[in-house]
């Protein structure tokens, strides 16, 4: 009892209850566990016998065979129905394991009807109403191509900085809410109902905090004429759940919460990745991320970028890869070492393909000569990249994967490891490492590891061969010419019948984005933003940045369209393209582009004065 009294007090609303009714409510509270896809509530149309809190997991509600919302730790369902004295209108099943407090109807009853049960019973309604008018208004995935300006359902609550959390939690239980937008005069901060949780009520915060004290500052935004399937990404990407929404003259319309989109968007993946969080083996994650080619096709197929769906993929990426380590750790132990596994290449980029492979690293504090904690870190490892395989993305061809010595190490190796390449690039594969060094994103553990890595080089007194290194191997892959009827012209004067647009297209930019990016001061980013820091400090000039992000964009979206079809015909997807499928106005775009990358290179080989290495 005193377990449930305490989990209770710490969420509202059950936190404005005096301890007396408190207590009660815990003492009648039935502990139940539901195993995953097991029926919670099996049938709608009768009354509510229990109101349902959810302890652990997490549960879906449903109508027919229409998902209407999603219920995590902490959050109600069934009491709307105990208020109103109404019957059910869905069903409930366990998304994943799970345990909930199950609360008898004449003990909930009587609590129910206080007026801050009213309010919190009120917003869910709301928020149910809105949802299931959403979904019947629009056919499934109507969504994936309207503009947010047409998804936003009811206007924003916005707030002054000074107002109290709890006359800000009022309005949005007025409304039904679930955040507010805080209007600082300089900017838009955010607060959401999560916010309230965890920053005033979990930390034992006073209710007259001024909202300026827990908004997140500068909120998130996206302009009106995005698409819903892009606004999802946004939240996808940045791990929110609202998104405030601008006109172009930067003026707010309104809020767009997830599931405003989820109701709509069934391939988003949003949807892959939840499935993901809630796969209880290995074959339940290979299910849901056998819906990434389906849903390539129908983001490409939608108009939307290149960088979108990449970012998408990336993300998927890591949520697979965050299930499968949890998994090395109920199978294999967890290790004894705090450690963070890293992205490299493409993915921490955030610029993945379907053809992409898995380049990794780990990193872990500790010593580095302990032979059985690096075993233990081997077969971890190997367990996350065999299961990364199975689940369709295969780890890089070069051994660029955490299984690899050279890729695991503590991080004080790491560092000293650095400072050696930077001063002897041309030993141990020292080029190759670096790149690991200078673009890497945590997937999994403490997200410093990465910059703590990177700094080691940015810090470095004589790093200047190494990116003399790095110059001439941004220069060493030279673009073709052009065409000859059905045949590339190389730069070295020989024809192919295949375009690798990877190799000769994408690679000498994102060679020459990384040299000039770290010569600029940035390591870890996409291509567009080292370009984009390249023009600004100088290292290339504008129009040479301007140059070789109109390529890059060409090359990519000629990649990703490639892919996207040969997915769409059952094929594995490839770089080459024969120049007998690209029409006219692409070859000359191709042609123009490739002269761009041809002179940049030309410019980055005289100012890294390469001719004298």
């Amino acid at each position: 009892m005193e377990d449930v009294a305490e989990f209770l007090r710490g969420h509202p609303p059950f936190d404005s209850l005096d301890e007396g009714t408190l207590e009660e409510m815990a003492r009648s509270a039935e502990i139940e566990f539901f195993a995953a896809r097991t029926s919670i509530i099996e049938s709608a149309g009768a009354l509510a016998e229990f109101g349902y809190v959810v302890r652990s997991g997490s549960v879906e509600l449903l109508i027919g065979d229409r998902l209407i919302d999603v219920m995590g730790e902490a959050e109600m369902f069934g009491f709307t129905s105990l208020l109103a004295e109404e019957p059910l209108d869905f069903v409930a099943r366990a998304a994943e394991d799970t345990l909930v407090y199950r609360i008898p109807a004449s003990i909930a009853r009587p609590v129910l009807e206080r007026p801050a049960f009213v309010r919190f019973a009120t917003q869910v309604m709301n928020r149910r109403v809105r949802l299931l008018a959403a979904r019947d208004a629009e056919p499934p995935l109507s969504a994936t191509g309207r503009p947010v300006a047409d998804l936003i359902r009811a206007p924003a609550v916005v707030c002054p900085p000074e107002m109290s959390v709890q006359d800000a939690a009022r309005r949005m239980a007025e409304v039904g809410a679930t955040c507010v937008v805080v209007d600082t005069g300089a900017g838009l901060g955010i607060v959401t109902d999560r916010d309230v949780r965890t920053r005033v009520v979990a930390e034992g915060a006073s209710p007259d905090t001024p909202l300026s004290e827990v908004m997140t500052a500068p909120a998130w935004t996206v302009s009106a004429d995005r698409t819903g399937t892009e606004a999802l990404l946004e939240m996808l990407a940045h791990g929110i759940r609202h998104l405030p929404v601008l006109t172009p003259e930067r003026k707010l319309l309104g809020v767009l919460d997830d599931v405003d989109l989820m109701a709509n968007e069934q391939r988003a993946p949003f949807r892959i990745r939840a499935s993901i969080a809630r796969a209880g083996d290995l074959e339940g994650v290979v299910g849901a991320a056998s819906a990434v080619p389906e849903t390539v096709i129908a983001l490409w197929d939608a108009g939307l970028s290149t960088a979108t769906i990449s970012r998408a993929m990336t993300s998927i990426h890591d949520a697979v890869t965050r299930r499968l380590i949890e998994f090395a750790h109920e199978e294999l132990g967890r290790p004894p070492v705090p450690y963070t596994w890293l992205a490299t290449g493409s993915y921490a980029r955030f610029e993945a393909y379907p053809s992409s492979d898995v380049d990794c690293a780990l990193a872990w504090e500790g010593p580095d000569d302990d032979m059985q904690l690096r075993r233990t870190m081997t077969s971890l490892a190997e367990h996350v990249l065999d299961g990364l395989s199975t689940c369709g993305f295969p780890p890089d061809t070069n051994s660029v994967v955490a299984s690899n010595p050279l890729f695991a190490r503590s991080i004080e190796e790491w560092e000293r490891a650095a400072t050696t390449w930077i001063e002897h690039p041309d030993r141990d594969r020292g080029l190759l490492l670096t790149s690991v060094v200078i673009e890497s994103d945590p997937v999994w553990g403490a997200t410093d590891a990465a910059d703590r890595i990177a700094r080691a080089f940015a810090d470095a007194p004589n790093r200047q061969l190494m990116l003399r290194r790095l110059a001439a191997a941004a220069v060493a892959e030279r673009p073709p010419t052009g065409f000859l009827r059905n045949l590339v012209l190389h730069s070295g004067g020989e024809q192919g019948k295949l375009l690798d647009i990877k190799r000769r297209g994408l690679m000498p930019v994102e060679s020459v984005a990384r040299w000039s990016g770290l010569v600029a001061g940035v390591s870890a980013a996409t291509t567009r933003a080292r370009l984009k820091a390249s023009g600004e400090a100088g290292t290339l000039s504008p129009d040479d940045a301007a140059s070789l992000r109109e390529a890059f964009e060409l090359f990519s979206s000629l990649r990703m369209e490639h892919q996207a079809v040969q997915l769409r015909e059952g094929e594995k997807p490839d770089n080459l393209i024969k120049p007998a499928n690209l029409t006219p106005v692409t070859r000359r775009s191709l042609k123009e582009a490739f002269r761009s990358v041809a002179r940049v290179q030309r410019v980055v080989e005289a100012k890294a004065n390469l001719r004298s290495l």
